[in-house]
């Protein structure tokens, strides 16, 4: 297994990287640059994901992984953003999601005009949540364009992690979620039919009606990866947040990690199956569909040893195969979000981000045979 650095930059808090190959076979990797507030706040142990002065960054690599390109900024305005994602589409045109943050200082919360998703006091800061952004590219990533957001009115606005995905017919579905901290989060899947300009038909994946009160009454089903398995067959491995331990000392009462579950849907996302508990502890949990058929999740471990790990899930009895310990070295639970890609058969690159010595969250990627 070989580890590689991807891009550090000292006081920026780097971050939620995802990677896909392009169709002139380069790689392209996304991830998220905040300041040095996001800095400073994780090195006093209060780490935020919220932070005004963050954009979302593109590197290329021509050579799998081994070298990188200089960062390019896709997107740097007024709002905060968190968690891009890229898909390549059939024909060949690209599109990144990500979130947009509203985030003001508490003396001006009465100028957010929406539920407050967020009250940090220790950061004397308020945010709520803008939606998704949808941007596209049709010359592989040099230049892009804001082409729609999901804006939803039965929801409200949403988040995500996890990258659109394309249907046989060219329809698009983005999984989102939405709820905390009024209720526990539930997990949807959005639809598109006109190349991400409009998003709506919002279907359920999973919900803990438990939680109809407060995030911390019920199991949080958020991240949520899908996967297309041709002919109106879907795989979606969600995250369900839950008040654990990090260690013998930290306590996270919620946003924190618990298990992972697994959910089918059979006609294009309309509908799923109960989510079943796949007893993997792991945040959030990324799915590849690999060139032998079967699945493989990449998912950050937030308990010591702190670190990214992995498993491959079998198409044919549905049964998981063997942890595999990518990492197990990160400084903090402040690590993960990993993606993985296959560079050929049985040969994985996966991205994440990792904590230095110095505190510094920066982009990594291990590259390891199956």
């Amino acid at each position: 297994m070989k580890h590689n650095l991807v891009y550090k930059e000292n006081e920026k808090y780097c971050s939620f990287p995802h990677v896909v190959r392009l169709p002139d076979q380069r790689l392209a990797l996304v991830f998220r640059r905040a300041s040095k507030f996001s800095y400073d706040a994780a090195l006093n142990g209060i780490a935020t994901h919220h932070d005004p002065n963050s954009s979302i960054e593109i590197l290329f690599s021509s050579d799998d992984g081994a070298t990188w390109s200089e960062r390019k900024t896709i997107y740097n305005t007024q709002y905060g953003v968190n968690d891009p994602a890229i898909t390549v589409l059939k024909s060949g045109k690209l599109l990144i999601r990500f979130v947009a943050l509203n985030i003001t200082s508490s003396e001006n919360y009465h100028d957010l005009g929406q539920k407050i998703f967020s009250h940090r006091t220790e950061h004397g800061l308020v945010t709520n949540v803008i939606g998704n952004i949808v941007m596209s590219s049709v010359d592989l990533g040099q230049n892009w364009k804001e082409i729609g957001m999901d804006s939803v009115p039965a929801l409200g606005p949403s988040c995500s992690r996890d990258p659109i995905v394309e249907c046989d017919d060219n329809t698009l579905l983005m999984p989102v979620y939405t709820g905390a901290p009024q209720r526990s989060d539930e997990t949807w899947v959005l639809r598109s039919f006109n190349g991400g300009v409009t998003w709506g038909s919002p279907s359920k994946i999973a919900s803990d009606p438990q939680g109809t009160h407060s995030q911390l009454q019920g199991i949080n089903y958020n991240e949520c990866s899908i996967v297309n398995l041709s002919n109106g067959h879907f795989v979606g491995l969600i995250r369900g947040d839950s008040s654990f331990h990090t260690s013998n000392t930290e306590f996270m009462p919620v946003g924190g990690v618990g298990q992972l579950y697994l959910a089918h849907s059979f006609d294009s996302g309309l509908s799923w199956t109960k989510p079943i508990d796949t007893g993997i502890f792991g945040q959030p949990g990324a799915l590849t569909k690999l060139s032998s058929g079967d699945l493989l999740a990449t998912y950050g471990y937030r308990k010591t040893p702190f670190g990214v790990r992995a498993r491959v899930l079998s198409t044919e009895n549905w049964k998981w195969g063997e942890e595999v310990i990518i990492r197990d070295d990160s400084n903090t639970w402040d690590c993960g979000y990993p993606f993985s890609l296959e560079l050929m058969p049985g040969k994985i690159l996966s991205v994440y981000y990792n904590t230095d010595e110095n505190g510094i969250r920066h982009i990594q990627s291990s590259i390891w045979n199956l």
